[in-house]
C-alpha cells in the first residue's frame, strides 16, 4: 500500500491552486469523445463502480461550485452533470462505450464483490476528508480533490480500497475525487481557458469537510456518465 506520505507527496505533486490546462487553448482527451456526443450530450457509457454517495449538506455545496463554473465559463463544458449523480469513485471496475462487450464483466464483478462482503463485512464507519483543489482530470473532467484530514483516516479509506482489489486491480493509483464536470468536445480558445483559470483559482480559496460514510458505499451500474443506478449497498 502506498504510504501517507507518499500518497501525500503524489497529490501534492499535481493539485495546486491554479489550475493546469493549456493557455494557448484546450483540447479534450479521446475519454470525452467517448463519453460525450457531438452535441455535448452524455453518451452511452456502460459499466459498474463503487461509490460513496454523500450527504445533502456537502450535495449543496458541491452544486454551488458547479453552478459557479457553469455560470462563468459554461462553453467549457458538455452538458451538465445531474444532481444526484454527485459522489466519490472508492473504486473503479470497468466501462465500455459498447454494452455488449462489459456484460459478462459486470456479471463477475458483482459475484466478486458479494463473496469478498461474505468473507470481509464492512463496519458501519465514517471517513474524515477535506477539500483540496479543484484540478483538471487528464483533459477529460474538472474535479474537486479530496484529501483524508490525517494518516488515520487515509489508512481507513485504503483498506476499504484494497478489500475492493479483490473484484478488480487497477494499474494506477487512487486519487480521491468528485467529478463537477466534463469538458465540452469542442476544443475552448485562449481566452475561455483564462476566464476558467481565473474562476478556479477564486474557487479554491476555500475548503471544506466532507464526511464518507459507509452506509452511504454503494455498488452501481452505470449506462452513461449522467446516469447511475444503485445495485445494493455495501452494508446492511
Amino acid at each position: 500500500m502506498e504510504s501517507y506520505n507518499d500518497f501525500m507527496k503524489r497529490i501534492g505533486s499535481f493539485e495546486k491552486p491554479s489550475l493546469s490546462i493549456s493557455t494557448q487553448g484546450f483540447s479534450p482527451s479521446k475519454s470525452v469523445f467517448q463519453k460525450v456526443d457531438e452535441n455535448n450530450f452524455f453518451s452511452h457509457f456502460y459499466g459498474d463502480t463503487i461509490v460513496f454517495d454523500l450527504n445533502s449538506e456537502e450535495k449543496e455545496r458541491i452544486l454551488g461550485i458547479i453552478h459557479t463554473l457553469y455560470a462563468e465559463a459554461p462553453e467549457c463544458f458538455c452538458e451538465r452533470l445531474d444532481d444526484k449523480t454527485l459522489h466519490m469513485t472508492l473504486h473503479d471496475l470497468s466501462n465500455s462505450p459498447i454494452k455488449e462487450n462489459v456484460l459478462a464483466e459486470v456479471t463477475s464483478n458483482k459475484a466478486k464483490l458479494v463473496e469478498i462482503l461474505k468473507k470481509h463485512p464492512i463496519t458501519v464507519q465514517t471517513i474524515k476528508m477535506k477539500t483540496n483543489y479543484i484540478i483538471n482530470m487528464v483533459n477529460t473532467s474538472l474535479v474537486l480533490a479530496l484529501c483524508p484530514m490525517n494518516e488515520k483516516e487515509y489508512e481507513k479509506l485504503m483498506a476499504l480500497y484494497h478489500l475492493m482489489d479483490g473484484v478488480k486491480s487497477l494499474p494506477y493509483p487512487f486519487t480521491p475525487h468528485i467529478t463537477l464536470a466534463y469538458y465540452s468536445r469542442n476544443a475552448f480558445k485562449q481566452t475561455s481557458a483564462h476566464k476558467l483559470m481565473e474562476c478556479v483559482s477564486n474557487l479554491n480559496k476555500g475548503e471544506f469537510e466532507v464526511i464518507l460514510n459507509t452506509k452511504r458505499l454503494v455498488y452501481q451500474r452505470f449506462e452513461s456518465m449522467n446516469h447511475y443506478e444503485n445495485t445494493f449497498y455495501l452494508t446492511s
